[in-house]
């Protein structure tokens, strides 16, 4: 009888375990933002998309996700971006208060309200009053080379509206990160440096049909 009460416990252990292990997190988080003059349907003519992948699939019910701003909890969506897109009025006219931030999205799952982990996070540095300086016809990285925890930055002029997927891999050809962007704003593109390592890697863009590669430095 031991015996068996020993088995009963470590396989509810094993159990509890497993189900732990499939609070999975989002992927792919992403931040772009642009300024708009004299769009009022932005706060402070600056539009902006924080958008994210789902979950990988798991056994737990995923409700939705909270999203914060450094530590505190901003707001609960059951949707996989935050949009201010300017056709429209925006309902995140204070999503730039307490600036600088960074952003993290967390998923949520059961009935308990369990959180996952935050696995990525983006840097929201300042509201945009003016990108003239930095409009041209080519897509450029704003900051080369960066450090480890800075946002790599691309600028991504005449674009609106188009799909636009952004992949980034080692010198090896290994896939690092990838993101696909449904409607590109003409302004900056933000994602994190986190997982990634130090050295050169190799940005692809694939945009109106055409592929354009840049090299960036992590330091």
């Amino acid at each position: 009888m031991r015996t068996f009460k020993l088995i009963i416990t470590v396989l509810m252990l094993n159990s509890t375990l497993i189900s732990f292990g499939q609070i999975n997190p989002i992927n792919n988080l992403f931040f772009q933002q642009t300024y708009w003059y004299q769009n009022y349907n932005c706060p402070s003519f600056n539009c902006f998309e924080l958008s994210w992948t789902a979950p990988d699939i798991s056994t737990d019910t995923l409700l939705g996700y909270k999203i914060y701003r450094d530590n505190d909890f901003w707001i609960f969506t059951k949707e996989t971006d935050v949009t201010c897109s300017g056709y429209s009025p925006c309902e995140y006219n204070d999503f730039f208060n307490s600036l600088p931030f960074w952003t993290t999205v967390k998923a949520v799952y059961n009935s308990d309200s369990t959180i996952s982990i935050a696995n990525d996070s983006v840097f929201v540095n300042d509201l945009l009053i003016n990108i003239e300086g930095i409009e041209s016809n080519i897509i450029t990285l704003l900051k080369n080379p960066i450090s480890i925890g800075e946002n790599i930055s691309i600028v991504i002029p005449n674009s609106e509206g188009e799909t636009c997927r952004i992949q980034i891999h080692s010198l090896s050809e290994q896939l690092i990160k990838e993101y696909e962007i449904k409607q590109v704003m003409d302004g900056i593109v933000n994602f994190s440096t986190k997982k990634m390592t130090h050295g050169l890697h190799v940005i692809s863009i694939q945009l109106k049909g055409k592929t354009i590669n840049k090299k960036i430095m992590i330091q």
